[in-house]
């Protein structure tokens, strides 16, 4: 007998039991043809957030999850929390900053632009000791400002994007 959680952005499925289980993989790509230089011949010159694409070059997610998913290493952080060698813990920083990048190779779709005032919550203090929550605080440009604490840190920011197409390459 498992219940619908309709108060969580996450799966929302909760066992009998009353352990949350999480989602643990995205749901495939459909798979359609599209030919992407029809779509961006005429975009050259605009910036990127404004350009309509189709839904299918999306990645089922607003890019205030996306952002979120970058403390998928916080571990890192609790290390560095722990240090008392200031060039240790710079290292374990640096090393939590890269660590965000460890999915991109695979991951070629644009999370969906999120609504003026949009927030996201995301709860991991029961399994990895952090919580976040992210705001879109802007639309044009698009800003989004994210604060996120675990046990022994807390880190805050503001993410903007601005880029344009040239047609040979992005500005």
């Amino acid at each position: 007998n498992w219940q619908v959680n309709n108060e969580s952005t996450s799966t929302g499925v909760t066992s009998p039991g009353g352990k949350r289980k999480r989602r643990n993989r995205v749901p495939e790509k459909p798979n359609y043809p599209l030919n992407l230089w029809s779509i961006m011949k005429n975009c050259i010159g605009k910036e990127l957030s404004k350009i309509p694409m189709p839904v299918n070059f999306s990645e089922p997610l607003s890019m205030l999850q996306r952002l979120t998913e970058d403390y998928e290493y916080a571990e890192i952080l609790d290390r560095a929390a722990q240090c008392t060698d200031s060039c240790e813990q710079m290292a374990y920083i640096a090393a939590f900053t890269v660590s965000s990048y460890s999915t991109t190779a695979s991951r070629t779709g644009k999370p969906f632009n999120p609504l003026l005032g949009e927030t996201y919550e995301c709860d991991r203090t029961e399994d990895l000791g952090w919580k976040a929550v992210s705001e879109q605080v802007s639309h044009h440009p698009p800003m989004v400002a994210q604060f996120c604490e675990g046990r022994a840190w807390r880190c805050w920011q503001e993410f903007t994007m601005a880029s344009k197409f040239r047609g040979k390459y992005l500005q």
